[in-house]
């Protein structure tokens, strides 16, 4: 029986995650992208509504596929850039598999490969990447008088 190794598996299809997998396909890789979410998008699903980027599209473009400008200007509203990222993945036909949450990631020695799995399925790969961001893990400060704050007092525009 053969056992399936791929040359690479990213772990997250967010924007890092597609960049990888786009010069990967562009080189000709057997790869797998592993995403955590029910669809495309990445982090920005879990934003609000009125979210921008805060910079303009051309630099916030992904290799091989500028993102378009937003109707209203520059700056592309969240479902702007959620639309860009899934058409993204279809235009390269990116091999990506959703909802799996990979649970850990271990050198394989009789395979001569890491092993990925998510606690029901295991995967092989010759390399892994991990693109998972800071999304579901942020990395929050600790400051001096921060129990005490208890937000502005005066209403936002």
């Amino acid at each position: 029986m053969s056992i399936k190794v791929f040359d690479t598996i990213i772990i997250g299809g967010g924007q890092a995650g597609l960049a990888v997998g786009y010069y990967l396909r562009r080189a000709k890789l057997d790869f797998i992208i592993l995403d955590n979410q029910d669809q495309s998008g990445g982090a920005w699903q879990h934003t609000w509504p009125s979210l921008r980027l805060f910079s303009p599209a051309l630099m916030s473009s992904l290799p091989g596929r500028l993102m378009p400008k937003a109707k209203d200007g520059e700056y592309p509203h969240r479902d702007e850039v959620i639309h860009y990222l899934a058409d993204y993945e279809e235009h390269y036909k990116l091999p990506i598999y959703r909802p799996y949450q990979v649970q850990s990631v271990q050198r394989d020695d009789e395979n001569n490969c890491l092993r990925v799995t998510d606690g029901s399925f295991t995967w092989l790969a010759k390399t892994v990447v991990s693109a998972t961001g800071t999304w579901s893990n942020p990395i929050i400060p600790s400051t001096k008088g921060q129990q005490a704050y208890l937000g502005c007092n005066y209403p936002l525009k």
